[in-house]
């Protein structure tokens, strides 16, 4: 019973609401108040909001009322009857909500809220003349170079309705290859059909026929080989040959493609194909170097701008199983708008100028304004740079410059090109081009542009005045007098002045220190206001452990060139800080005297704890650091011990010793004239790295005598007790002899089976575990220790001219013997 009572209540609402709207409705617009018609415009202005933030619109909208009126009435009634709507227009803020006021009457009032249909024609009107203003504008203005696309991207805009290559009938150059279907059709005195498929190696079988190579073949090809094979079995005969079914190959595409992976595909897809079903290129994608990899090598590369400008496709081959399809990311791009007949975002192959841009674009239209193309290029700065080129047949061909990558290009029409136009670049916030009236200054334009808040060098501006005959003056400004409010540097501008700004940095030579020595971070350095050696030495990291942290020495050149050396402590007096650097002043941070980090010694072998030590001193001995080692173990060989040290091959190398050996060494000439430099003494580095030690004498005076001072880098080895003694080199067989006791050279090479026929007696060597070598007559008798190697070498033919060999050998042994006398006393 209560839910029918409201249902009725709910009925009788809505039909008194309806009644009350059509009252509404119908009124004049004549009787309504200037106020009450400002209260509706902001009730429909606030309807619009809710519409659009809603996205629902539950406005009613009358079917469209014809008017009866004649034109010279409806001028009339417009002109008298639209002054109380011009008035609700007049209190709008800007000429968007005019035209959102228009817009929100025209979609939410009834015609008949105004009484007569003339007002609203009146709107319909305004909008329609507003929308064509609209469109006129859209379509003249100068696209922003954001909304440009990169040229040839439409390409693949519908490659997903692309279908790839599928069966064809007949393709003379077609490549055959396993998995391919071929038809051969017979007829004359033969009526047969072959449907075959060619196998994994490459051939088909012909019944009667027998095997035949198809593979790598082209159809013509293929259909002469066959035919000549079918002759040898059947007479009369014709034949065609036709593909039926293709076979199906794996390509991959790889790189900045819309979709990359590995993609099954006939065997008539071509790279263009490929890159269709790959969805083409992506954003980052090149057009101009996409690569075709055949088995790991570069087989080809493509340029869709070629299929693109010229139509040229011969690049597009046909792809072979396993092939890859990479695409680079996009090299240098530019993007051009404007006068031109493709907007677009171009990339570029190399050095292509402006002018080469504009035929990629199509060139410029009829009505392009080629005295002034303006090049906008992102500066050293990481700012925008602004310049004009002159692209005209009377122009210099420098205004055709290259491009790099970024460069925006506009080319402006000849009805756009506004003469009073001005620029202003450099040390401003807001650089670029500005509108210039008969009474724009200087300080105007620097009004507008705003000097930067820092370093802007007040001195001196330039002024760029270009005349009409291309001529162009470079005018200096005071900048500092402009903003004294001083008329002299504050001149008028004129039509297409540019107006640079310099900082401080762009004119004033830039001031440098230089720090050397123990350092973090040695080098040079930028000299700032007030700058002291402190501050110099905190920059370049702080000291090195081994600095001496007392002083630092500073080498100051003056005016005329002369130098002269200052010590500034580093106590942190007030005296020191007072001191402040000059340009080009060099600090130098000196090393601690005799201060060495790492004095590592390393003992190797038979020691009772071999490993790296640290020398406690300049004057630690070998002695002593045996002793830190805890001796020798019960294997060790002491008689062998090898003491190398590495500096000494590099100080030989420093005084250059290897060339002056080698400059020393014979010339001789040849029954030709021909000469050339015999190798009578060789030298190696490492072998003279080597110091002989008598461990005997050190072992048993306990360091008192003999001994050696040990350095940072040396490596000391002790071997384990050989087994016996080395016969090597012209002897019946090499090898090592047991040991025995007080026996001589002679008895060991006997016991390695004697001597050769290519034996050279006289110069047998006896090397002793020590190091030392004994060679020369008597070697045979020498007693033989433990550890020893003996060297049979072999007999070299001698030159008949012995007296010449002899003095040449002579010769060449003063030569290095005075050398290396020389050297040692350096």
């Amino acid at each position: 019973m209560k839910n029918g009572f409201l249902f009725l209540l709910a009925i009788i609402i809505v039909i008194v609401s309806l009644s009350w709207f059509r009252t509404a409705k119908a009124q004049s617009a004549s009787g309504i108040s200037e106020e009450e018609k400002a209260r509706i415009t902001e009730m429909y202005r606030k309807k619009m909001a809710e519409s659009r933030t809603t996205g629902e619109s539950n406005a009613y909208r009358t079917p469209p009322i014809y008017d009866t009126t004649t034109g010279t009435s409806r001028a009339k009634n417009r002109s008298t009857r639209s002054g109380d709507f011009n008035k609700s227009l007049s209190n709008a803020r800007t000429s968007a909500d005019s035209l959102d006021i228009l817009r929100q009457f025209s979609t939410y009032s009834p015609k008949s809220f105004y009484g007569d249909s003339s007002i609203y024609r009146d709107i319909e009107d305004s909008l329609a003349l507003i929308d064509s203003i609209n469109a006129i504008k859209t379509k003249n203005r100068l696209p922003e170079f954001d909304e440009l696309k990169p040229f040839g991207m439409e390409l693949f805009e519908h490659s997903d309705e692309y279908d790839q290559p599928s069966d064809i009938t007949s393709s003379d150059d077609y490549v055959l290859g396993p998995g391919d279907n071929i038809l051969i059709n017979l007829w004359g005195n033969v009526e047969r059909e072959y449907n075959l498929t060619i196998d994994r190696q490459g051939a088909v079988f012909i019944p009667k026929v027998g095997e035949i190579s198809a593979s790598g073949f082209s159809i013509s090809e293929f259909t002469e080989k066959s035919r000549r094979m079918l002759a040898k079995s059947y007479s009369g005969f014709e034949m065609t040959v036709t593909l039926g079914k293709i076979r199906s190959i794996r390509i991959y595409l790889t790189g900045e493609v819309v979709r990359p992976g590995a993609y099954t595909v006939s065997s008539l897809t071509s790279i263009l194909n490929a890159l269709y079903i790959a969805g083409g290129p992506g954003n980052r994608g090149s057009l101009r170097g996409i690569k075709l990899m055949r088995r790991g090598a570069e087989k080809s590369t493509v340029d869709l701008y070629d299929l693109l400008l010229k139509g040229d496709n011969s690049t597009d081959v046909r792809l072979e199983g396993g092939d890859v399809v990479f695409v680079p990311v996009v090299g240098t791009q530019v993007a051009i708008r404007g006068e031109i007949k493709r907007a677009a975002i171009y990339e570029l192959k190399g050095q292509e100028t402006v002018k080469e841009l504009l035929a990629l674009a199509g060139n410029a239209t009829s009505s392009a304004y080629l005295e002034r193309i303006m090049l906008e290029r992102v500066g050293d700065k990481r700012a925008w740079e602004v310049r004009d080129i002159n692209l005209s047949e009377s122009a210099n061909t420098t205004d055709n410059v290259g491009l790099v990558d970024g460069d925006r290009i506009t080319v402006y029409s000849i009805f756009d090109m506004k003469q009073n136009m001005v620029a202003i670049d450099g040390h401003v916030k807001h650089s670029g081009y500005y509108e210039r009236n008969d009474s724009t200054r200087i300080s105007d334009l620097i009004g507008r542009a705003q000097l930067q808040d820092y370093n802007v060098y007040l001195d001196r501006a330039d002024l760029f005045r270009t005349f009409t005959d291309g001529r162009t003056e470079v005018i200096p400004i005071s900048v500092a007098s402009i903003m004294a409010g001083k008329p002299e540097s504050n001149l008028l501008m004129q039509d297409r002045d540019s107006l640079h700004v310099y900082s401080v940095e762009e004119i004033k030579r830039q001031k440098f220190v230089y720090i050397e020595g123990e350092i973090e971070r040695p080098g040079k350095y930028p000299l700032y206001d007030k700058m002291t050696a402190e501050d110099l030495i905190f920059l370049a990291g702080s000291f090195r452990r081994g600095a001496d942290r007392q002083q630092v020495e500073v080498a100051r050149m003056d005016s005329v060139g002369m130098i002269s050396i200052e010590y500034i402590p580093l106590d942190g007096s007030d005296s020191a800080r007072r001191i402040e650097l000059a340009e080009d002043d060099r600090v130098f941070v000196r090393k601690i005297p005799d201060y060495e980090v790492n004095r590592l010694v390393r003992l190797e072998g038979e020691f009772t704890y071999p490993g790296v030590y640290t020398l406690v001193n300049k004057e630690e001995g070998l002695y002593h650091m045996l002793t830190r080692a805890g001796g020798f173990t019960v294997n060790a060989f002491p008689r062998g011990i090898v003491l190398e040290r590495k500096s000494i091959a590099n100080n030989l190398n420093r005084l250059q010793v290897p060339k002056l050996i080698q400059r020393s060494q014979p010339i001789t000439e040849d029954s030709l004239g021909r000469r050339s430099r015999e190798e009578v003494f060789e030298f190696e580095s490492t072998s003279v790295s080597r110091i002989i030690i008598d461990i005997e004498k050190i072992l048993a005076t306990k360091g008192q005598d003999g001994d050696v001072v040990l350095e940072p880098g040396d490596v000391v080895r002790v071997p384990a007790t050989p087994s016996g003694i080395s016969v090597l080199g012209a002897v019946g067989s090499n090898g090592t002899i047991k040991f025995v006791e007080d026996k001589n050279v002679k008895y060991y090479v006997q016991r390695a089976g004697n001597f050769t026929r290519q034996s050279d007696k006289g110069e047998i060597r006896l090397m002793r575990a020590g190091g030392e070598v004994v060679s020369g007559g008597g070697v045979l008798g020498k007693k033989v220790a433990i550890g020893d190697i003996i060297v049979v070498p072999t007999k070299i033919e001698k030159n008949s001219n012995w007296l010449k060999t002899i003095t040449t050998a002579l010769g060449a042994a003063t030569g290095v013997l005075s050398s290396v006398y020389i050297i040692s006393k350096m």
